[in-house]
C-alpha cells in the first residue's frame, strides 16, 4: 500500500503532466484541469502501512480533512479545489503556483537577512491566523511547506494533509514519517496539535531562515532529535538581529507563553518594515490555562485585563488567593504585580528581601507603613483615572497618570517584559470598575480611531456581503464625497453573479483611518470560472459608524 502509481488521468478530469516533487507524504504533480482549462497541483497521498480493512477509513479521513482545508481561502495559503480517489488512494487537487519551496531556497542561498525572513514569516503568519480563525490547525509547518513564487509571493501548502495521513508522528512500524526538527515540544510529548503548536513551528521555520538550521539543530538520529524536541532544548538565536526577542517568544517551551499567529504576523511585519515591535503583538493569548500566569482581579470576566508575573526567561504563576488583602470587590492590577515574583509585598522600589518573615516589630511596622502609602497612591490613581475618563479623554493617546505610572517598580532584569493580556472592549473606556483599559491591540481601538480592527473587518465583510445582489444598500457604506454614481455602481455589479472574499481582510490602522486589503473571487454573470482580484479600501469612522472613504475599484 505504500507505493504511488502514476495514472495518466485522475477523476476523468485532471491530466498529469509532470512530477513536481515527492516526499514522505506522497507525490506532487502538475496537472491540467480539462473542465476549467487551468493548471493545478495534484498530490497523491501515500497511505503508509494501512491494512486493507483500514483503507476505507483512511480514505474517508483524507476526504474529510480535504473538505475542511477547502474552507480556507487566503492569499497566502494554497487553496484546495477537489479530492478524488484513484486506485484506492486519495488525491488532493490544489492551486498551482510556479514556485520553489523555502527549504530548497535555503539550501541554495544559505541564511537570509532578518528583514527578509520577517517579510516571508509575516505573510505565512497571516495565512496561519486565517486558518486558526477558521478552526484549522496545519500541524506540519516547516520550510518544505512554504512556497516562494517567482514574483516573491509566499504561500503555505499542505493544510489538512498531515491530519489526513494520521499526523507527522510515528507510523505503525514505529518509524517517523517526516522530520521532527520543526515540531513543538508539546507534540513530541504527546499533546494534541493546537494553534500554539503551529506558532512554534512557524518560529522554528523563521529561525532556520536566519540561523541556517532548525532551533534543535540537525541530526540523522530522528529519535534523538525527538528527545531534544520533547525537552524543548532550543539553541538561542545568534544571527537573527531584530528578530531575536520575537523568536524567543515564538519558541517558548510552554504553549500559553507564545503569541497568537495574528500577533506574530503584526510583529513580523513591524520588523520587516524597520519598525519597533509593538509590545501588544507579542503577548501570550488570552485565556491562560490553569497554572499559567494570568492574575485576574476579583470579579474580572474571562478575557478581561490580566497582569502577568514574569521572572527572567520564565513565567511564574500567581500567588495563593490568601495573599490578597480584604477590601473592595475588585481592584486594578498594580505595577507591583507585574514585576518578577518574589518575597511578600513591600515598598515597590525596594529590592527583594529574604522571604523569611522578619521578627523585629520595627520592620513589621515599616512594611505596614509602606503598604499604607501604596494604598493611598492606588486610590489616588483610581480617582484620577475615573475623573479623566468622565471627561472623555482617550486612555491610549493621552493616558494620564495611572497606578503603574505613580508606583514604579524596580527595573526588571534584562530579558523580561511587563505584559498584559487585553480585553475585547469595543472602545477605550474604563472598565466597569473604573480602571483604565489596557493599550490598544488588534481587538481594541487602534491608530487614533475609536473603532477596532475587528470592527473594520466585520464592516468590510458586511459591505461585500450585500453585493452583487443589493448595490442600493452597499452604496450607503460610502462617505458623501466618495460615493459612486448610483446607476454606474449598479451597472458595474450587474456584471457579476457572485462575490466571495478570500480569507479575512487585512487591516492597517493609521492616523484615525484604516487601510484594508481585500482579496476576492468575482464570478461574472456570463462565466462559470471566478477571477481573483485584490483591492484596497480606505475606511474611516464617521460619527457612530464606519464608512468607505476611497477605493481602487468601482
Amino acid at each position: 500500500m505504500g507505493s504511488v502509481a502514476r495514472v495518466n488521468k485522475l477523476g476523468d478530469r485532471y491530466v498529469l503532466l509532470d512530477q513536481l516533487g515527492a516526499g514522505a507524504m506522497g507525490v506532487v504533480w502538475r496537472a491540467r484541469d480539462e473542465l476549467l482549462h487551468r493548471d493545478v497541483a495534484v498530490k497523491q497521498l501515500l497511505l503508509t502501512d494501512v491494512q486493507p480493512q483500514e483503507l476505507q477509513e483512511a480514505i474517508q479521513r483524507a476526504m474529510r480533512e480535504a473538505r475542511i482545508a477547502a474552507r480556507l481561502q487566503h492569499p497566502n495559503a494554497i487553496g484546495v479545489f477537489d479530492v478524488v480517489v484513484e486506485n484506492g488512494k486519495p488525491c488532493l487537487v490544489m492551486e498551482y503556483l510556479p514556485s520553489r519551496n523555502l527549504s530548497s531556497v535555503l539550501d541554495e542561498r544559505g541564511p537570509m537577512p532578518p528583514v527578509e525572513a520577517a517579510r516571508i514569516g509575516s505573510l505565512a503568519a497571516n495565512a496561519l491566523a486565517a486558518a486558526h480563525e477558521a478552526g484549522i490547525v496545519h500541524r506540519d509547518i516547516k520550510p518544505g511547506n512554504v512556497l516562494i513564487g517567482r514574483d516573491g509571493a509566499v504561500k503555505i501548502t499542505d493544510f489538512g494533509i498531515s491530519r489526513a495521513l494520521g499526523d507527522v508522528a510515528v507510523t505503525k512500524t514505529g518509524m517517523l514519517a517526516g522530520t521532527p526538527a520543526y515540531l513543538a515540544p508539546e507534540l513530541a510529548r504527546g499533546s494534541e496539535p493546537a494553534p500554539p503548536s503551529d506558532v512554534f513551528s512557524l518560529g522554528a521555520t523563521i529561525y532556520a531562515m536566519t540561523e541556517g538550521e532548525p532551533p534543535f539543530g540537525r541530526s540523522t538520529n530522528d529519535l534523538g532529535l525527538l528527545y531534544k524536541v520533547a525537552r524543548g532544548e532550543t539553541r538561542p538565536p545568534v544571527r537573527s538581529g531584530p528578530l531575536t526577542p520575537l523568536l524567543t517568544r515564538l519558541l517558548a517551551n510552554e504553549p500559553h507563553q507564545r503569541p497568537t499567529a495574528a500577533q506574530a504576523a503584526e510583529a513580523l511585519k513591524a520588523v520587516a518594515n524597520g519598525r519597533q515591535v509593538p509590545a501588544t503583538t507579542i503577548l501570550p493569548p488570552t485565556g491562560t490555562p490553569p497554572g499559567g500566569t494570568a492574575i485576574m482581579p476579583p470579579g474580572t470576566p474571562p478575557g478581561g485585563t490580566a497582569a502577568m508575573r514574569q521572572g527572567p526567561g520564565t513565567m511564574r504563576p500567581a500567588g495563593p488567593p490568601t495573599a490578597r488583602p480584604s477590601g473592595p470587590p475588585s481592584r486594578p492590577p498594580t505595577a507591583r504585580q507585574a514585576v518578577p515574583a518574589g518575597p511578600p509585598p513591600g515598598p515597590p522600589t525596594r529590592p527583594p528581601r529574604d522571604p523569611e518573615p522578619e521578627p523585629e516589630p520595627r520592620k513589621g511596622r515599616g512594611l505596614a507603613v509602606a503598604a499604607s502609602v501604596l494604598a493611598v497612591l492606588l486610590v489616588a490613581g483610581i480617582v484620577y483615572a475615573i475623573a479623566t475618563s468622565q471627561k472623555g479623554d482617550d486612555t491610549t493617546a493621552n493616558p494620564g497618570p495611572s497606578t503603574s505610572d505613580q508606583v514604579k517598580p524596580t527595573q526588571p532584569p534584562a530579558g523580561t517584559r511587563q505584559q498584559t493580556t487585553t480585553a475585547n472592549t469595543p472602545t477605550q473606556k474604563p472598565t466597569s470598575q473604573g480602571y483604565p483599559s489596557p493599550p490598544a491591540s488588534a481587538s481594541q481601538p487602534a491608530g487614533g480611531s475609536r473603532f477596532t480592527k475587528a470592527q473594520v473587518v466585520q464592516f468590510v465583510q458586511q459591505h461585500y456581503g450585500k453585493l452583487p445582489a443589493n448595490p442600493d444598500a452597499a452604496i450607503k457604506d460610502f462617505t458623501k464625497d466618495s460615493a459612486p454614481t448610483p446607476q454606474a455602481y449598479k451597472d458595474y455589479w450587474k456584471a457579476y453573479s457572485k462575490v466571495a472574499l478570500r480569507g479575512s481582510p487585512i487591516v492597517e490602522a493609521s492616523d484615525g483611518s484604516f487601510t484594508v486589503t481585500v482579496a476576492m473571487d468575482l464570478t461574472e454573470t456570463e462565466a462559470d470560472k471566478p477571477k481573483t482580484e485584490e483591492h484596497t479600501l480606505e475606511v474611516s469612522g464617521q460619527g457612530e459608524k464606519l464608512l468607505i472613504a476611497s477605493r481602487d475599484h468601482p
